[in-house]
């Protein structure tokens, strides 16, 4: 059943007016009429069943027929902190990383940044990337939107993490793996993770270390250098195996 976000729902509304854009899929693409059926979903986390009512113009007209259960969102609060990368390569994470079952992703500057984003274009960027991650909640059936953060740099990062996270940290010079790490803590945590990917060419010997000494855990996603756009995919992969719910309870 095709599916549309909608910022909150009224309780006991008779009808709500969808988005322009939503009644443009709608009427043009999926040529849906009064009578169908459609799934609803708002900021809350909740998923509603709902009956196309009325198509006015360019206005479509839905009522709210019951509340839904949503078993799509993972057990494990998991973060990626992502080293920005050049190119359109940050949608594609975002698109992915979304599809996963991530809850926040955290855009960095490092030290081998090549892209520097001027704070006048930072704003629409931000408002870009939200967009991909709620189109791509939408297609996968989650009912959370993760949340892009504002670019932040690695020194800056640290200040806003909870103390007691688990931070990992991707690094090619490290032998210990982390399909190894995940098995030896065995149960899966009860606080958020957070998974640290650096841009093309990696962290720097200083940046891993600055990471080491506020209990960063370095980590090998194995004997192969993985670009930055595969290495997050990878790292995620992995710890939602291990610890959440990818492949099944």
């Amino acid at each position: 059943m095709h599916r549309f976000y909608l910022s909150s729902v009224p309780p006991g509304a008779e009808e709500l007016p969808l988005s322009p854009e939503d009644a443009r899929k709608i009427c043009r693409v999926l040529k849906l009429a009064p009578g169908d059926e459609i799934i609803l979903w708002n900021e809350s986390g909740i998923e509603y069943r709902a009956l196309i009512t009325k198509v006015t113009g360019q206005f479509v007209y839905v009522r709210v027929l019951e509340e839904l259960e949503n078993t799509a969102e993972s057990p494990l609060f998991l973060n990626l902190v992502q080293g920005i990368p050049k190119g359109d390569k940050l949608e594609l994470i975002i698109q992915k990383a979304t599809e996963l079952g991530v809850r926040r992703i955290y855009p960095i500057v490092t030290e081998r940044t090549v892209v520097r984003i001027p704070e006048e274009r930072r704003a629409s960027r931000l408002q870009r990337w939200q967009s991909i991650a709620r189109e791509a909640a939408r297609q996968c059936g989650r009912v959370r939107i993760p949340e892009i953060a504002e670019i932040n740099t690695l020194d800056g990062i640290w200040g806003i993490l909870e103390a007691g996270a688990i931070k990992l940290i991707c690094w090619e010079r490290e032998t210990a793996g982390l399909k190894a790490y995940l098995r030896k803590v065995g149960r899966p945590p009860r606080v958020p993770v957070y998974l640290f990917v650096g841009p093309e060419g990696g962290f720097s010997p200083q940046e891993i270390a600055a990471c080491i000494a506020r209990g960063g855990i370095t980590v090998s996603l194995g004997p192969r250098i993985l670009r930055t756009e595969t290495a997050g995919l990878i790292g995620l992969s992995l710890v939602l195996y291990e610890w959440g719910d990818l492949g099944g309870l």
